[in-house]
């Protein structure tokens, strides 16, 4: 847009220029007086013809829209194609759960009156009389160690599922641990019911049921035969503590806690569901979890179409500012 020419408007006489203004007392009259000109055709309200206008006119959004709408159209198909083949060739993931609680300890109110009369001698040598429960966090801690996990996944063969499908070497079984504790174990516990959900994610969903069922049960039976263990030392420590005292009162603490120790033997040798009880075993499922295939193709349309108006004002800029270019190139 040419810009409009400027007319100056010269005084011809004296008559035109406009009267000097008085001076006020103390000035002096050489002082630069402020003349206006009053130029023809403008006013007081003109902007200029580069005014600036923030509004948006939605109307020429739409005529930019219908001008490109192959494009939109090719983008959408594009994320469409692209969302239905993730969703629809992604491997299919299925999760098996397991309720289980903590076990109730039948002995607890007999050990925790013997924690009380004797806990200090019990201390000292090493006796844990269960004054304090199961341990369910301890337990939790031990579902998802090295120590209890690399056996587990040793003896189901689960380092070379992990392999299957990769170009790469074989997983280490500690790679395999980190993989399987993070993104195929899941724990979760209810504080208000005391209630614990055990959770396999797997794309068998057979495979993850057995996994969760014998997972449980491994874990019973690996504190179980530690609490055999660490009874039977204890046991085999008093023995020896009895045979170098005389005391009378110190001697009938000691069968105390002997009894105690016995106890824990003879419990964990009956009680299978040692530390944690199974209230609702693992199903194989029969719905996926991942992937959601409505939600990736809805959110596959709304990026699609996002992408296209994208991509459309970037090309409508792009020309606009070619032809402004060749319009500069050619005045």
């Amino acid at each position: 847009m040419d810009k409009p020419d400027l007319k100056i408007h010269k005084l011809s006489s004296r008559k035109e220029h406009p009267a000097t203004p008085e001076l006020p007392e103390g000035q002096e009259g050489d002082q630069l007086s402020v003349r206006y000109v009053a130029v023809p055709g403008y006013g007081s309200d003109y902007v200029g013809p580069y005014a600036e206008d923030d509004s948006i006119d939605l109307l020429a959004l739409w005529r930019v829209l219908a001008q490109y709408k192959r494009v939109l159209l090719s983008v959408f198909l594009l994320g469409m194609l692209l969302a239905a083949g993730f969703a629809f060739l992604s491997t299919p993931i299925y999760r098996a759960e397991l309720v289980m609680a903590p076990s109730a300890e039948e002995e607890s109110g007999g050990l925790s009156s013997l924690a009380g009369q004797f806990g200090g001698l019990a201390s000292l040598a090493g006796v844990n009389l269960g004054g304090g429960g199961n341990g369910v966090d301890r337990v939790l801690a031990t579902l998802t160690s090295r120590v209890f996990l690399v056996p587990f996944l040793q003896q189901e063969k689960i380092v070379p599922l992990f392999a299957q499908g990769l170009s790469s070497e074989t997983p280490s079984t500690l790679d395999v641990y980190e993989t399987f504790s993070e993104d195929v174990l899941d724990i979760r516990k209810d504080n208000k019911t005391g209630l614990m959900t055990l959770g396999v994610e797997w794309r068998d969903p057979v495979l993850a049921a057995h996994w969760a069922n014998t997972l449980v049960a491994r874990l019973n039976e690996h504190q179980r035969q530690a609490a055999i263990k660490e009874a039977q030392q204890s046991i085999d420590y008093l023995n020896q503590q009895l045979s170098k005292t005389s005391v009378v009162d110190m001697q009938q603490a000691i069968y105390r806690l002997i009894e105690s120790q016995t106890r824990v033997i003879m419990l964990a040798n009956v009680k299978k569901e040692y530390v944690m009880q199974v209230i609702d075993p693992a199903l194989a499922p029969e719905k996926r979890v991942r992937p959601q295939r409505s939600l990736i193709l809805v959110l596959g349309a709304v990026l699609s179409v996002m992408a296209g108006v994208f991509i459309i004002f970037l090309l409508h800029g792009l020309k606009t500012f070619r032809q402004q270019l060749a319009q500069s190139d050619a005045t």
